[in-house]
């Protein structure tokens, strides 16, 4: 005589079923994500030589990522987090700091014209980058609202301020960072911070020296690995 299951035996197994899924889902979840950080660990190395084959060229670091394609990166795609669900579209996702990013700037949230004019130097043709291009030639929010309250002096803005121009750039703060505040082996020229957005996962950055990658939290100067 044929048995067969009964609703309280069928609810039980699916019962272990979900729990199981609960166990595993979540194991696949970090999976995946690892293997978009690998992803962008990869391409961080790529972008890395890409960087020094360009110094080497031209003695100076380029204006913009997005700059070196064709030229010495073949594909834009090599600026696409695959954790960012935006694909690079809205750029590195930090409303804080809108002028280092590596789009057209009428793609950037929250930031409106007048656009600063050094945009003009990226290409246009690349319209997506997930990553933060931390020498962009755009007045740095961080040091002048630093200077403007105080935290930094007349000293420090005569020590970054190379161009003389009264403002201080992106790439200028960065390169006084590593000049004057002796942060040259830990000072990132590229991060993603993606992975910190959506996963709480440290935050990927290529060192502007070396261009070794390492993960810190979102304020590398006193907590990278």
């Amino acid at each position: 005589m044929k048995r067969g299951f009964t609703l309280i035996e069928l609810l039980v197994v699916i019962a272990i079923i979900s729990m199981l899924a609960g166990q595993i889902m979540p194991s696949l979840s970090t999976a995946r994500e690892k293997g978009r950080q690998a992803n962008c660990i990869n391409n961080f190395h790529q972008i890395g030589i890409a960087i020094e084959i360009y110094y080497q060229d031209y003695d100076d670091y380029p204006t913009w990522l997005s700059t070196m394609v064709p030229s010495y990166l073949q594909t834009d795609k090599i600026f696409i987090c695959l954790t960012d669900r935006y694909r690079g579209s809205s750029g590195h996702g930090n409303a804080q700091f809108p002028r280092c990013n590596d789009i057209p700037p009428s793609q950037i949230p929250g930031y409106s014209p007048p656009y600063a004019a050094e945009f003009a130097y990226r290409n246009p043709n690349v319209t997506a980058c997930s990553y933060t291009y931390e020498f962009s030639p755009c007045e740095c929010e961080w040091f002048m609202q630093g200077y403007a309250n105080g935290t930094y002096t007349d000293t420090d803005l005569n020590q970054a301020d190379t161009n003389r121009d009264g403002s201080v750039s992106w790439k200028e703060a960065k390169l006084w960072q590593a000049s004057f505040q002796g942060l040259s082996d830990t000072l990132p020229i590229v991060r993603c911070f993606w992975h910190y957005y959506n996963f709480k996962q440290k935050v990927l950055n290529l060192a502007y020296k070396d261009y070794h990658v390492f993960t810190s939290r979102p304020y590398w100067e006193n907590s990278s690995d």
